[in-house]
């Protein structure tokens, strides 16, 4: 059957991950060090509990895959151990505040040439598009707007404590119910594992990208097919 919708993951998809999010991540967390007054705690060590180590993320990290809070409860279990104590409700907000201040600060770009042209010629042959990422819908829209391509989407959907995050499949379910299509006539294009449970969860195809070997080999276990970039989608969707 023919494929009307696409949803695209966000981060490490249309955009390259660690050239925004390292950098966001590091300007954040010395920030809330800088608050608490606790500049003695290790930056490192807050980095490595969210999966980040020498300034690469990990992609089964909490960074890549997790949500803001889940972000900041790993943080804030690292700042216990050195006896800092933050409430856990009190310091989701500090670690949001804190990554929403620095966003600037981080680097967006396309995870291939010509971004805006591959979005568009999916669009000229009829089929809708999606995004669905675990970020908030400030820093989503800067980054796709950075990019010139958030208007191409016919659905944003970010974690605003209410939509249900991936792998839960309700954001797919309701871009099928919205766009009034067949489960098997959408597919989810992502690069991580995350995305690939999504998807197999609402019960349509997925497309696995990634940059390197070895992420594109964890991702042919499981996905439809898998490409270095979305560039590719294109042609495979017209074949």
């Amino acid at each position: 059957m023919k494929i009307k919708g696409i949803i695209f993951d966000k981060d490490g998809t249309l955009i390259q991950f660690d050239a925004f999010w390292i950098s966001v991540s590091v300007n954040a967390i010395n920030q809330i060090l800088k608050e608490l007054d606790r500049e003695d705690i290790p930056a490192e060590e807050i980095l490595l509990s969210i999966g980040v180590e020498n300034g690469v993320a990990n992609t089964d990290g909490l960074l890549c895959k997790g949500t803001y809070e889940q972000i900041a409860l790993a943080i804030n279990d690292v700042l216990k151990k050195h006896n800092c104590m933050v409430s856990d409700e009190k310091f989701v907000s500090m670690v949001l505040d804190a990554y929403n201040r620095n966003a600037d600060l981080g680097e967006v770009l396309p995870t291939c040439e010509k971004i805006d042209e591959v979005l568009s010629s999916l669009r000229s042959s009829g089929i809708k598009l999606a995004v669905v990422t675990t970020d908030n819908l400030e820093i989503t829209q800067k980054c796709l707007g950075k990019l010139g391509i958030e208007n191409l989407f016919d659905k944003i959907y970010t974690d605003d404590g209410d939509t249900p995050v991936k792998p839960d499949p309700w954001c797919a379910l309701d871009f099928a119910e919205q766009m009034n299509m067949e489960k098997d006539e959408i597919i989810m294009v992502g690069d991580t594992m995350t995305d690939v449970c999504f998807a197999k969860n609402a019960g349509i195809g997925v497309i696995g990208v990634g940059a390197n070997d070895e992420n594109r080999q964890r991702l042919s276990k499981h996905a439809d097919a898998v490409f270095p970039d979305i560039s590719h989608i294109p042609a495979f969707l017209l074949k």
